[in-house]
């Protein structure tokens, strides 16, 4: 009975990994996805990140568990005519197990097509119109954004409150503006800009 409930967990952290594993493969570079608000089956990317990582050690735990329940045969497929590691199964996939290490460390193909047909895949995402000022801008407080800007932290308050948007303190993170008000880091960041020099405005800083 045991066995059944282990072995249907082990399928479905497989079939999570699977998924999640298809959606990071794909995924567009971190400072697209936070800067424009990716989501992708209405889960943004730190969403598909905790996901992967949570059933990854899912898949571990469960793995071991499913191992230590069917041990002996495992024992059997390792065992040859000379004894324990000597059977042709267990020689055949370390062998193949080595070389795709190895080849794909090397950079060699098929391993190397296949990591370059997904980095073009994340390339291929739409490119926000202005690019934050500075890497992981979204986690910058109000305050620094401003500055960036070119304005002071009170008048990036007025405005934003002038436009609508819900601003509790000049040390929130742009990123946590955004969320609480629907938008993306990217316009509230436009809507800041808008106020300085459209040279600003077209070079995105």
């Amino acid at each position: 009975m045991l066995r059944k409930y282990v072995s249907l967990f082990l399928f479905y952290t497989l079939l999570f990994l699977t998924v999640t594993g298809i959606v990071l493969f794909i995924m567009p570079p971190g400072r697209v996805a936070y800067w424009t608000g990716w989501h992708f089956l209405g889960l943004d990317k730190d969403q598909w990140d905790n996901l992967h990582i949570i059933f990854g050690f899912l898949m571990v735990f469960f793995g071991i568990w499913h191992l230590t329940l069917n041990w002996r045969s495992f024992v059997s497929y390792l065992k040859g005519k000379a004894g324990l590691f000597t059977s042709r199964e267990f020689f055949i996939t370390s062998l193949l197990v080595l070389l795709i290490a190895s080849a794909t460390l090397m950079n060699l193909p098929p391993f190397k097509t296949f990591i370059d047909f997904g980095t073009k895949i994340k390339k291929s995402w739409p490119k926000p119109k202005t690019m934050p000022p500075a890497p992981h801008a979204e986690i910058f407080p109000l305050k620094k954004i401003a500055r960036l800007v070119g304005i002071s932290p009170e008048r990036a308050v007025k405005i934003l409150r002038s436009q609508g948007i819900k601003v509790n303190s000049v040390n929130e993170p742009l990123k946590k503006i955004a969320k609480t008000n629907h938008k993306t880091p990217a316009q509230i960041y436009e809507l800041l800009l808008k106020t300085s020099s459209p040279e600003k405005m077209k070079k995105g800083l």
